[in-house]
């Protein structure tokens, strides 16, 4: 099952909650008016000629009595869950704030703290994602997390004790495991099930405050204080039934999640000794992994490993038992030994390959080079079929060898906010660069500079100017990784502060009077990075998921892609209909170069976002057919298709293949003279 095969999965299995908690809800509603007709009947009992039958009882509560309770059951269940989701609406930060998380990104207090840090940065890089927040729990327990609702709020937490216990190769074997929770989409069905178990809850929860007042409740009106406590009591039992219910079902969900999780971290790191050696550490470790916060059942479906202590015969465990999954991760396992991974020849291996991709990536001789045009769009289109969001061993390798290989100064500017901008600053004048000839070149930069001293913080300012000489000499293949090691610093901005970062990105881009294509595609990897959902807005109008509104969008991509490195119209053309070919479109004029302005190309990003996970793939495939229609894939080109692809939601990786035919970039791109990219 791939990417696009999981988040199909996940629509599913969204819907099913839905009904299943509609379900729950139906059989409180049942088992309230159950209740409330035994307590109508228990206060008739002395008159002897009541009928004390349970269909009688429901007979003389009325059709208006049962719609009240069922309105009012619904009602309270419904606010509550809304309540807790809209606690819950800023993502994982949410939850791991509420946990006791502390922030890494931007200052790490130790060794251990830097390598976890380093650890989650490769694999975001390996996968072509932001790099996610990264939260450390001060408890000794040996355990990890993933949550938030989509990648760009993503966060990973994990624990002191998994940060100081765990060798490297463990360490990356838990992260890669949390990764997988990103990708598949069960981070924002965790978070649904947080929202939806609360308002289920809440009964349970109104009836211990009842049970409370009627024991601290004073007058001589003993008859009142029973029927307090009796309402309470069973108000009790409603809620704690269908909470029975609710973990159950969220039990077997996560149970069969984690094998999953554990075979991709497989995939992904070629080392299941490493997450197999976590586990063992685990069921070792004097703490476990339960952890002590006090809130910690609330998210137990969320954890690497179990967080609870297990309860009713592991009726309620939230994950398989250490033993199953240790036994399906390392066959020849016993149940004894000191839990340590051998090391495997890819780890031991794994700086030699770092150094070779690192050489390709500036242009040496590799296995890339020598390779014909057709070998490299089957590797592309490979990539799109199978490695997006699950990224290969030699992927890894390469995120590795690219956090590796950046210059120390820009790494140290990537996590500092005030750095952070510079460098984003420094980004997009250095890629403006790159087009035109050179009189355009040079004018253009001067242009920006110039605006950059009238717009910038000093402080800003002063750092831009640090990094101005070692961004020249960087090579262009670092922009997408630089970008996205800059997200979490630039998270941290107070709201007003990135209004204005964000406005400034704007007349940089727009300071020679247009906004060329290549210029938008980092600029909208950056603000998909940083906005939970920047397009909402471009889709007003287009009713969500019509199909005509997204094939026109689709289209409109492809004129893009066509239009994006070529100046002759016949051979831009004749890339559309490669790509419309492709996409088993039907036959449409190709628009003009003038055509293609920016914010059309926005909204059509933002329509596309809406097609089905299992058409994605032709898209992508499809756009990577239009861009290669002039027989070269360089670099330049595969992180375009990159930037595109993020910006529909779906993390395509880097390919090293890629990275030794990159050629300077063309004149001739899509332009606007009153571009909005915002």
């Amino acid at each position: 099952m791939n990417f696009f095969e999981y988040q199909d999965r996940a629509r599913r299995n969204s819907t099913l909650l839905i009904a299943l908690f509609f379900a729950a809800v139906v059989g409180l509603v049942a088992i309230t008016t159950l209740f409330v007709a035994m307590l109508t009947g228990y206060s008739d009992l002395r008159n002897p000629a009541t009928d004390t039958s349970l269909m009688s009882m429901l007979g003389n509560l009325g059709w208006d009595t049962i719609a009240g309770i069922a309105i009012t059951i619904t009602a309270i269940i419904g606010l509550a869950s809304l309540f807790r989701l809209r606690q819950l609406s800023a993502g994982g930060q949410a939850i791991a704030e509420s946990l006791g998380g502390r922030k890494i990104n931007i200052s790490p207090q130790n060794p251990a703290e830097q390598r976890a840090l380093n650890v989650v940065e490769e694999m975001a890089l390996a996968s072509g994602t932001p790099v996610p927040d990264v939260y450390i729990l001060e408890d000794d327990a040996i355990n990890a997390f993933a949550a938030g609702y989509a990648q760009g709020d993503a966060v990973v937490g994990l624990t002191r004790g998994c940060i100081e216990q765990l060798s490297r190769d463990e360490l990356q074997g838990v992260v890669a495991h949390e990764f997988s929770h990103i990708f598949n989409g069960d981070m924002r069905m965790n978070l649904r099930i947080v929202g939806l178990l609360h308002g289920i809850l809440i009964i349970g929860l109104l009836g211990s405050w009842l049970l409370r007042g009627s024991y601290w409740s004073s007058g001589r009106d003993n008859r009142g204080r029973a029927a307090l406590f009796g309402i309470g009591a069973g108000l009790v039992v409603i809620g704690y039934t269908g909470t029975f219910f609710g973990n159950l079902i969220k039990s077997a969900v996560s149970r069969q999640r984690e094998y999953l999780a554990d075979a991709s971290a497989v995939q992904f790191t070629r080392n299941s000794r490493g997450i197999a050696g976590a586990l063992k550490k685990i069921g070792q470790h004097s703490g476990g992994s339960r952890l002590q916060a006090a809130n910690a059942s609330e998210f137990s479906h969320m954890y690497f490993a179990s967080g609870l202590k297990s309860s009713l015969l592991g009726l309620f465990a939230t994950h398989p038992p250490l033993d199953a999954r240790i036994s399906r991760l390392d066959p020849q396992w016993s149940g004894s030994g000191d839990g340590s991974p051998t090391p495997t020849p890819a780890a031991a291996t794994l700086r030699g390959d770092a150094a070779a991709q690192v050489s390709q990536m500036h242009g040496g001789t590799g296995s890339g080079s020598g390779e014909s045009y057709q070998a490299r769009l089957e590797k592309v289109l490979e990539v799109v079929d199978n490695n997006i969001a699950q990224p290969t061993h030699q992927q890894h390798v390469l995120g590795q060898a690219i956090l590796a290989d950046i210059p120390a100064p820009l790494k140290a500017a990537a996590h500092d906010p005030f750095s952070a901008r510079a460098l984003v600053y420094g980004l997009l004048m250095d890629h403006a660069s790159n087009s035109g000839s050179s009189e355009e070149q040079c004018a253009h930069r001067e242009a920006q500079r110039t605006l950059l001293t009238q717009i910038a913080h000093p402080a800003v300012l002063r750092e831009f100017h640090k990094l101005a000489p070692v961004l020249a000499s960087t090579s262009q293949h670092y922009r997408l990784p630089l970008i996205d090691l800059c997200i979490p610093a630039l998270k941290s901005l107070a709201p007003q502060q990135f209004q204005i970062f964000k406005r400034n990105v704007i007349k940089l881009l727009r300071a020679d009077g247009k906004v060329e294509i290549w210029e938008w595609a980092l600029y909208r990897v950056l603000m998909h990075g940083l906005e939970t959902n920047p397009d909402q807005h471009r889709k007003l109008g287009n009713r969500k998921g019509s199909s005509q509104a997204i094939a026109d969008a689709q289209q409109f991509l492809l004129a893009t892609m066509a239009h994006a490195d070529c100046d002759n119209y016949l051979h831009a053309k004749r890339a559309f209909e490669a790509g419309c070919s492709a996409l088993k479109l039907s036959p449409a004029p190709l628009p003009a170069r003038a055509d293609i302005s920016l914010q059309r190309l926005d909204k059509a990003v933002a329509i596309a976002r809406d097609t089905s996970p299992l058409h994605k793939p032709g898209l992508l495939k499809a756009l990577a057919t239009t861009l290669a229609h002039d027989g070269v894939i360089g670099g330049n080109e595969v992180e375009l298709l990159r930037a595109l692809a993020d910006c529909l939601d779906c993390p395509m990786p880097p390919i090293p293949e890629c990275f030794t035919s990159a050629r300077p970039q063309a004149g001739g791109v899509p332009t606007t003279e009153t571009a909005s990219a915002s």
